[in-house]
């Protein structure tokens, strides 16, 4: 934890670079839609997008190890301590099980999953067919709406702390 009351800049940089992620996953969904129909779009950002997310994982999870977490000042009310860890909790499952639907979703009907900005792909390790590409299509966009919900508790969690609360919660993470 620097003095300033932030958190570590590896922390905030991990947090901002995923949020830019998710929203340019968000931004390019429709366009996986296309390319699994068969259609060449160039490179795959939502791939990418979901690939670097899944990437950030462990660095995130070693240097938050690594790091400790500023206090928020004023401390919260403790009934609010639980709903924000289960929220960070959630969130973090998020970016690990939704890109591995993806690369399941593109290797259920045998398609290799390519390498963003490279020319490397990873071949299927699994075939199911239509059904169970159906089935981890669903899942994945499903998943990717609660995700989204979730985001935005915690965007609106994050203003009510600095707007209502007026602590630092936000404040640590800029």
């Amino acid at each position: 934890m620097s003095t300033s009351g932030k958190f570590a800049w590896p922390i905030r940089a991990i947090h901002w670079l995923s949020a830019g992620l998710i929203l340019l996953s968000y931004l390019t969904s429709e366009l996986m839609e296309e390319i699994m129909e068969g259609e060449s779009i160039g490179t795959n950002w939502h791939a990418f997008a979901g690939l670097a997310l899944l990437a950030l994982f462990l660095p995130r999870l070693l240097v938050r190890q690594a790091t400790k977490t500023p206090p928020i000042v004023p401390p919260p009310p403790r009934m609010s301590v639980l709903p924000a860890k289960l929220t960070t909790l959630a969130l973090l499952a998020f970016v690990v099980v939704q890109p591995i639907l993806g690369i399941l979703l593109v290797w259920s009907e045998g398609h290799a999953l390519p390498i963003p900005l490279t020319d490397w792909s990873l071949p299927p390790l699994i075939v199911l067919g239509e059904d169970g590409e159906d089935f981890l299509e669903d899942a994945h966009e499903t998943l990717g709406n609660a995700f989204y919900a979730v985001i935005a508790l915690h965007a609106l969690a994050a203003l009510w702390h600095h707007i209502v609360r007026r602590d630092n919660t936000l404040r640590r993470m800029l």
